[in-house]
This record gives structure tokens, C-alpha cells and sequence, in this order.
């Protein structure tokens, strides 16, 4: 994957970088059956690349809907296939309290910033 890359629609801005190794996909805008295909493939496109894991940042997610979700389960199923890890990055309730009332809260590895979902990737150190 480039350095950065980005995608932009009247609803939608997908932008992805790498951070450290790991690249973050930073969403903004509305997720839904027109733009839920563009956010997949961004994510798919950070799975395939060398990192261990992958960020969503949906932290400028304005509308997030059962298609949002899907298209999140799908990313998380191809992550999986591909023994690498996605952490969401979804501090507010927009996105937040859909992926809870499904269950599929339980399921990703939610967080609150980008740095948190960062952290938690570092290996802790052993003594």
C-alpha cells in the first residue's frame, strides 16, 4: 500500500496511511449501500499489506447503519482469514452504540483514538 492514499465521494472520505507500521484507514462521512463498498475495499487493501494488523478510524462517521456493520464483519472475517487484526476506532455514539445493541461490539477490538487502538498493538515488554 502507498504511503497515502485516499478516496473521496459527496458522502464519503477514505484515507489511508501508514502509521508506525500499521496502516490506518480514517473514515469520514456517511457508511451506507452507495459508499459501504469503498470503506471495504480500503480495509481490504490494509489487510493484504505487510502490517500485523489494521486501524479503522470512524471517528468522523456521520451515518452508520446495519450496512456499516456488515461491511465491518466482512473486514473483520478477511482479517481473520488473513491472521491479522482489526481494532475500530469508534469514540462516539454514532457508531459506537449500533456496534454494541448487534453484539458485534463484542466481537472487534473497539477503542477510543487512534493511539489507543495503536498501543494496544505493541507487544508489552517482557522482564
Amino acid at each position: 500500500m502507498n504511503e497515502d492514499q485516499s478516496k473521496e465521494s459527496p458522502l464519503l472520505t477514505v484515507r489511508a496511511a501508514d502509521v508506525a507500521g500499521v496502516v490506518v484507514v480514517a473514515v469520514e462521512g456517511e457508511i451506507d449501500v452507495d459508499t459501504a463498498d469503498v470503506v471495504l475495499d480500503a480495509l481490504r487493501l490494509g489487510i493484504s499489506s505487510d502490517g500485523p494488523a489494521v486501524v479503522a478510524d470512524l471517528t468522523g462517521v456521520s451515518f452508520f447503519g446495519s450496512t456499516a456493520i456488515s461491511t465491518l464483519i466482512t473486514a473483520h472475517e478477511f482479517a481473520d482469514e488473513h491472521c491479522k487484526g482489526l481494532h475500530v476506532v469508534a469514540p462516539h455514539r454514532a457508531v459506537k452504540r449500533p456496534l454494541q445493541v448487534t453484539g458485534v461490539a463484542d466481537v472487534l477490538s473497539l477503542h477510543d483514538s487512534v493511539d489507543e487502538a495503536l498501543s494496544a498493538l505493541k507487544p508489552v515488554p517482557s522482564e
